[in-house]
């Protein structure tokens, strides 16, 4: 049970192209310093090049890694987004990597290796050389770092909300005019009601505080045009790439493996925060 309920706890997914190329070379790059440096699996029997026939299974390592880690998330967005990710997912993930990689590395092999010397390894001699070498650290790294990473912001925002002062706003009373990016659509509201923004595809909702519950409407147009017009308005942020927040309605802040959440008495659901956004400044997101 206890496995159950582990696998169904928060993670993340890195989803940055560049981060994702480093990791993708670097991990590539071991693969090919470990086999050339220790030569296991009876590597010095064969004839071939060793420098050339090790690198081949780095470039193999490096190729898949990039097709997991940048092409799938860049055509299936919906399925790595980040409020979505698990752990098991993540574990999941990482082990069909592993069977893709394991696939290549024998078709590598088979093509590449000379034999005069050696036969050549089979398909399930390579299954198990390769996940009883990565199923342990990929189910232990996993472990550590949703364990590390959850400690560190349940800690962080358990002293944001101890050394929380309440202090009651101004009313500015300042009314607010948004254009769509046709501009001729408006949106006009009062600034001590907006609520929260948040991204709809090339529509952003505005969510405003009507009587005891919220008012939505819509326009045309992006957050980043939005927040430019907002930058300038003391409790207005932008927190995450697909919210801007009015830190007037956010009562407290949580955090898990997956990063730090807003949340406010007028809403059901957690608001995210970006990882980027700099722990100095979470405590200006709640009022």
């Amino acid at each position: 049970m206890q496995f159950f309920n582990w696998i169904k706890k928060p993670y993340f997914f890195i989803d940055s192209p560049k981060f994702n190329l480093l990791l993708s070379f670097g991990v590539g790059f071991f693969i090919f310093l470990f086999l050339f440096t220790f030569q296991p699996f009876g590597i010095p029997s064969i004839l071939n090049n060793i420098f050339l026939y090790t690198g081949g299974f780095g470039l193999v390592t490096f190729f898949t890694m990039l097709f997991f880690f940048v092409f799938l998330p860049f055509i299936f967005k919906d399925f790595f987004k980040d409020e979505n990710w698990t752990v098991g997912k993540n574990i999941l993930f990482l082990f069909l990597l592993v069977f893709i990689i394991t696939i290549g590395n024998y078709y590598y092999n088979s093509f590449f290796q000379n034999t005069d010397n050696m036969k050549l390894l089979t398909l399930k001699n390579f299954f198990v050389y390769t996940f009883s070498l990565a199923i342990f650290p990929l189910i232990t790294f996993t472990y550590i770092s949703e364990k590390l990473h959850r400690i560190h912001r349940e800690r962080t925002s358990k002293e944001i909300m101890e050394f929380k002062v309440s202090q009651q706003l101004e009313s500015k009373n300042e009314e607010i005019k948004i254009f769509g990016d046709n501009e001729k659509e408006t949106i006009t509201f009062n600034l001590d009601n907006l609520v929260y923004i948040t991204s709809q595809g090339n529509y952003a909702s505005f969510y405003l505080k009507k009587g005891d519950g919220l008012e939505e409407k819509i326009i045309r147009n992006t957050l980043s045009n939005i927040a430019k017009k907002l930058h300038k308005k003391s409790t207005i942020f932008r927190c995450h790439k697909s919210y801007i927040i009015n830190s007037k309605f956010m009562n407290s802040i949580s955090g898990n493996a997956r990063g730090y959440y807003l949340e406010s008495d007028l809403l059901p659901n957690q608001i995210p925060i970006s990882r980027s956004f700099k722990k100095d400044n979470l405590k200006n997101l709640i009022s």
